[in-house]
């Protein structure tokens, strides 16, 4: 990939580094954009809209002139990008693409790839263009799809069908080998404004690229507003954090059927999943947007199902999810937790309100006693963890798993805490928590090891997601034994942990992509290195200083200059760091934010 000039700004603060070309803008209602250079880097990239299926169409391949980038600004509310004196830059609105060109006389290029995201059919591709006045109406009969351009009057059509094969996509061992239809250049003379849209409507389309016109400084500054109501940290990173995570909180639907939630990650982890999201509202506490986790909150508990869990995901998949009940009490804990200290707990519960919270979880805690517990100790099956890939014979951690046990207790420090405010007594719940943490610590916690599974000693991050769910479980001194060992075991030159322990024999140093061998088995979590370093600085600020300042450089340094700029990757390869993966990733910028506040606290 290309290197050139990257520039993070926000306001009068600005880093520049050295990194890809890349960017990804979304309009917070189901669209995103997504850019490379001359070529994008994956099919994944280009200008996507969310249909009524949940499936992500792709309408517009690629926009840019016949100029080499030189460098790539990020704005947070707009991208822009430079070719020496001339300059491009992208807004994405609810209505349109609005695309602006200065001192540039010349040709801009447009290429079409209409399809949804992970359609690969080539048969009867299409493309129809017509004039209206001052628009270019393109009509995708196959699809019955229209994409709209407002602005250019003078222009030429290529009418070309071109091969491209994805660098991306080729290094993750996925479809890589594709077909764009080059179809149009635009001439610019000096100065040029576009406005493109797209909808299943001609009328539509038509009535949303008139509308960004009419309105466009009205869109601009509601975006400036936006990233100001967004970004409100001192810290540059933490800001840029927040804004990537800002852009995964969607609205689909509308009316009765409109539902506001985050997507787990662009550009194909469009859904809201139940553990990722859950994981990344602490984040949301933190900006002290209570109204939004609450509401998130309340729409898990009412999703409980018959076995005392909750959907993995929505729209629903058959994968099923051991850990996002945990992580809803566990959130549920913190956001009670965080409003009393804001001396606010009235204002958005009522004791109506906390009573069906108990309700509800003492039916979670009963079912998973019936459904999932033997000898005391919880068991999932396989890929119900986080950790949910199965290849070469491995048994996608089956049985008991540590940091199951560990959102199961933190269910009774909820507990406690509804007790407490609904004046009613703890005491059989209190009894039967210190009966589990005896079980658990006598079969988990052997020679200073804090096991990954029941019988399994394998090193693993997980026991950093069992101290952030349940620090009460061991004691100081013995958190210290188990975070060394685990330190040395998943250690990565460049600060990172490895998702497995690097002398295994399933550890791979590469990412290596579609297949899911690394996935879990080498692949460095950019939100497993910022909860690892949360705790760490909890713990002990002063002993694990080193290895909590790395981790967040190398969060930090990614989210900078590599992969889409100004977002958080899902994972990177173990031998060196890279934007792997889904290119942003919301938990990865969730716990980002979540380290940045932890590092203001003394330890």
């Amino acid at each position: 990939m290309a290197r050139m000039k990257v520039i993070n700004k926000l306001g009068t603060r600005a880093i520049k580094k050295e990194g890809g070309g890349s960017f990804l803008l979304t309009n917070k209602t189901g669209s995103f954009l997504s850019l490379g250079s001359k070529r994008n880097i994956s099919h994944t990239q280009g200008l996507f809209h969310l249909n009524k299926n949940w499936d992500m169409y792709k309408s517009l391949e690629n926009i840019y002139l016949d100029k080499e980038i030189t460098e790539l600004e990020n704005s947070f509310d707009h991208v822009c990008r430079r070719y020496g004196n001339t300059s491009e830059r992208f807004f994405l609105s609810s209505t349109a693409l609005i695309y602006e060109v200065k001192n540039y006389s010349g040709h801009i290029n447009l290429e079409l790839d209409f399809r949804e995201m992970f359609n690969f059919n080539d048969k009867e591709r299409v493309y129809t263009i017509e004039n209206k006045n001052d628009l270019i109406i393109i009509h995708y009969k196959k699809h019955k799809n229209y994409l709209v351009i407002k602005g250019a009057s003078n222009y030429e059509q290529t009418g070309q069908w071109e091969h491209r094969d994805y660098s991306y996509d080729r290094t993750r061992n996925t479809k890589s080998d594709f077909y764009i239809y080059k179809a149009l250049r635009i001439w610019c003379d000096k100065d040029i404004k576009l406005f493109i849209s797209f909808s299943e409507t001609k009328k539509k389309a038509i009535q949303q690229v008139e509308s960004a016109c009419q309105n466009i400084e009205i869109i601009k500054d509601s975006l400036r507003i936006r990233r100001k109501n967004t970004c409100r940290k001192k810290n540059l990173a933490e800001n840029t954090a927040l804004y990537a995570l800002d852009s995964l909180k969607t609205i689909v639907g509308k009316g009765d059927h409109k539902l506001e939630g985050v997507m787990a990650g662009l550009p194909w982890f469009h859904q809201f999943w139940s553990r990722d999201e859950l994981i990344s509202l602490k984040a949301f506490m933190i900006q002290g947007n209570f109204d939004f986790v609450k509401k998130r909150l309340i729409c898990y508990l009412n999703a409980i199902n018959d076995n005392g869990r909750i959907p993995n995901r929505l729209p629903h998949a058959d994968l099923s999810s051991a850990d996002a009940i945990g992580w809803l009490f566990k959130r549920l804990y913190d956001l009670l937790i965080t409003l009393e200290k804001h001396k606010c707990l009235e204002s958005y519960f009522s004791q109506e309100e906390l009573a069906d919270i108990k309700h509800k979880l003492h039916f979670c805690i009963e079912e998973q006693m019936v459904q999932f517990m033997k000898d005391y100790i919880m068991y999932s099956g396989e890929k119900e963890t986080w950790m949910d890939t199965t290849i070469q014979g491995q048994d996608g951690r089956t049985g008991a798993c540590i940091e199951i046990q560990a959102l199961f207790l933190s269910c009774f420090k909820l507990m406690k805490v509804l007790c407490k405010n609904l004046k009613i007594t703890y005491y059989g719940y209190g009894s039967l928590e210190k009966m589990f943490v005896k079980k658990i610590r006598a079969e988990f916690f052997k020679d200073g090891f804090l096991y990954d599974r029941l019988g399994d000693k394998t090193i693993r991050p997980n026991v950093f997601i069992t101290y952030y769910a349940y620090p009460e479980l061991l004691k100081k001194h013995e958190w210290k034994i188990v975070f060394n060992k685990a330190i040395r075991g998943l250690w990565l030159d460049w600060g990172a942990l490895s998702s497995i322990d690097v002398k295994s024999e399933f550890f791979q140093e590469y990412h290596t992509g579609h297949n899911n061998l690394s996935y879990h088995n080498g692949d460095s979590w950019f939100w497993i290195n910022n909860l690892a370093a949360t705790c760490m600085q909890h713990l002990d600020a002063k002993k694990y200083k080193y290895h909590i300042e790395r981790l967040y450089k190398s969060s930090e340094e990614e989210m900078y200059s590599s992969g889409f700029i100004g977002h958080c990757a899902e994972i990177s390869s173990a031998k060196e760091m890279r934007s792997e993966g889904c290119m942003t990733q919301a938990w990865s910028a969730a716990t980002f934010i979540e380290l940045c506040e932890q590092l203001k606290k003394k330890s």
